[in-house]
């Protein structure tokens, strides 16, 4: 899910980043809702796991998304994956999805989650732009434990929250409380 970029620039505790136009809401189809309740069932017992392999991943990737991370700027990789603050980082992002799967069949409330989680990120100095890269990082993590049932239906429907999820929160970030020029 990418954005369409305005000329309009935001400003936060001395920061300055284009707001961009969010496309069109995303939506799960009921099919989606279903593979993606059977499969974090599935996933929930490994989250830890999942969560610290995401991060690798997202690290060795995109080492820009490393440096954004006070704690883990100039960290080698092998220090990072014994990381208590990674591992601590991964479960609460684990927490969330798992969050958002409880809410997935009252949209309203999965929205305001990750609204209310976009706001607070731009405390955190948060970078709109890498908001969109946990999605595809996610799913690296989780097919080796679901490879016997792995399907583009299951890839899809995955993909496809996070989408939702970081439309919402972009959303949150672009509405917190900032000063428009």
């Amino acid at each position: 899910m990418g954005g369409l970029e305005s000329k309009v620039f935001v400003s936060h505790k001395d920061k300055h980043f284009k707001k961009t136009a969010l496309l069109p809401e995303p939506t799960l189809s009921e099919a989606e809702l279903d593979i993606l309740e059977s499969s974090w069932g599935k996933l929930k017992k490994d989250i830890s796991r999942v969560g610290v392999v995401m991060f690798m991943n997202l690290f060795q990737t995109h080492p820009e998304v490393q440096d954004a991370f006070m704690p883990f700027q100039k960290l080698a990789q092998e220090d990072m994956e014994h990381s208590a603050i990674l591992r601590s980082h991964a479960l609460r992002v684990m927490g969330t999805v798992d969050k958002c799967l409880a809410r997935i069949r009252t949209p309203e409330k999965l929205q305001t989650l990750m609204h209310e989680l976009g706001e607070r990120h731009v405390n955190y100095n948060a970078r709109y732009d890498f908001v969109d890269l946990v999605g595809s990082q996610f799913v690296y993590a989780i097919k080796p434990h679901l490879e016997d049932g792995w399907s583009k239906e299951l890839e899809e429907a995955w993909l496809q929250l996070f989408r939702v999820m970081s439309y919402y929160m972009k959303k949150g970030m672009q509405d917190a409380n900032v000063i428009t020029y």
